[in-house]
């Protein structure tokens, strides 16, 4: 057999390889996002194309990226395990519970953190000045009711009022509305709902109105900045996708980056995403609180993890944030 033909052989035999080597990364990055000015970094990204930029830059430049809206993180976790999501994203309290039951299996880790900043329990109601005046006739709007971050920062607070083993005393109260639909009802006062535990912008705009105060900010509850807001993913998606898992990540790093440098133009592309309901210049003000941080550092989660393991919603306890993440983050000043 002569050289020419031999090695003409051997490439149309592993030809198939290669280019199943080419492939073997997901062709469509299935990626979410969910309500508020808490996932500024999702809203940068989709709309500067950044996630395809780093895809293109780690050479998957034909991999297709799709966004999800979604109305809390229990319904992210059940995207991402049915294979729906590659990437979820939301509060903290549902990333750590997914986190808890699947270790040993799918291995569920924190990507990186997105944001800090104080969310209020609001209400209407005149005869509620603290927790202590809720009553077996108030409801509190809350999205995830049960397993969202609010839930937790109620749950701490209940827990320091009433004794830790009365920590779900309040959860009876608790109506599982989106951010926008909570906000609705409570003004409303459809349903008999006079409070919602919220975030930025949906808190800030129900303080507009004359008559509505805050009961509890989650600041007090952690003694300072928190991580509210975080993105989670599996190490199977990790491990299995490294190109795709590196381009999101660079591309979550680019979006900080982006909005701590020009807030005012990634409060522009928020309220473009949203079909220009709200001002540029109302957003840009909350963003500009010294309490808010756009950043991929987590904040005071390990206290708050800490907690969910004492009162029993998780059942092992990290010892450092960084059980929490993935290694990509771990250089990262975390707390």
């Amino acid at each position: 057999m002569k050289w020419t033909r031999w090695k003409a052989l051997m490439v149309a035999a592993v030809a198939p390889l290669w280019v199943a080597s080419a492939q073997a990364e997901v062709s469509e990055l299935k990626l979410m996002s969910q309500y508020g000015i808490g996932y500024m970094q999702l809203t940068v990204m989709k709309a500067e194309k950044l996630v395809e930029k780093h895809l293109a830059k780690n050479g998957l430049p034909s991999t297709k990226v799709s966004w999800a809206t979604l109305g809390a993180g229990a319904a992210a976790n059940d995207a991402l395990l049915s294979g729906g999501l590659h990437f979820a994203a939301g509060g903290t309290g549902p990333a750590l519970i997914l986190w808890d039951r699947t270790r040993g299996n799918v291995d569920v880790r924190g990507v990186a953190a997105l944001s800090s900043m104080p969310n209020l329990l609001v209400t209407r109601n005149p005869n509620i000045k603290t927790i202590k005046d809720f009553t077996d006739k108030d409801r509190i709007a809350m999205a995830g009711a049960g397993s969202s971050v609010q839930t937790t920062y109620l749950q701490m607070a209940v827990a320091r009022e009433f004794g830790a083993e009365n920590f779900k005393k309040l959860n009876p109260l608790m109506v599982n509305l989106t951010h926008p639909e909570g906000l609705r009802a409570m003004l409303s006062g459809s349903a008999e709902i006079a409070s919602q535990f919220t975030s930025p912008p949906f808190q800030n705009q129900a303080l507009e109105v004359p008559g509505t105060r805050v009961v509890l900010n989650s600041y007090d509850v952690m003694g300072g900045a928190n991580t509210f807001l975080m993105v989670w993913s599996t190490n199977k998606f990790r491990t299995e996708n490294p190109k795709s898992y590196k381009a999101m990540v660079d591309a979550l790093r680019e979006a900080t980056d982006l909005i701590n440098a020009n807030k005012r133009k990634a409060a522009e592309q928020y309220v473009a995403e949203g079909g220009g309901k709200e001002n540029v210049d109302k957003i840009l003000a909350i963003m500009n609180d010294p309490q808010v941080h756009y950043t991929m550092a987590p904040e005071r989660l390990l206290p708050y993890a800490q907690f969910m393991h004492q009162v029993g919603t998780l059942k092992n306890r990290p010892a450092s944030w960084k059980d929490l993440f993935f290694p990509e983050v771990h250089d990262l000043p975390g707390s």
